[in-house]
């Protein structure tokens, strides 16, 4: 896991401990951090949906963004900014 998304915003996992995990939003270094993105998921399916609402798809790391589509298809990009 990098310490920060260079690309652009990643979701990355977290370590629960127990063999669980929760997933989080990445950010880049210089980025103004949205607060709906704070926070940790149970699934990734969650935190790809929120990352998709409150993101625009330019500003995603192109993996994520990917990742995002084809788990997510039924969310537009930025549809609740």
């Amino acid at each position: 896991m990098t310490s920060h998304a260079e690309g652009g915003l990643r979701v990355t996992a977290v370590s629960l401990g127990k063999g669980e995990v929760a997933w989080k939003i990445d950010f880049p270094p210089i980025c103004r951090r949205d607060p709906r993105l704070k926070g940790e998921w149970k699934s990734l399916e969650e935190a790809l949906g929120v990352l998709k609402r409150v993101s625009e798809r330019d500003a995603v790391d192109a993996t994520t963004a990917d990742l995002a589509d084809q788990r997510c298809p039924e969310i537009t990009w930025g549809s609740d900014r």
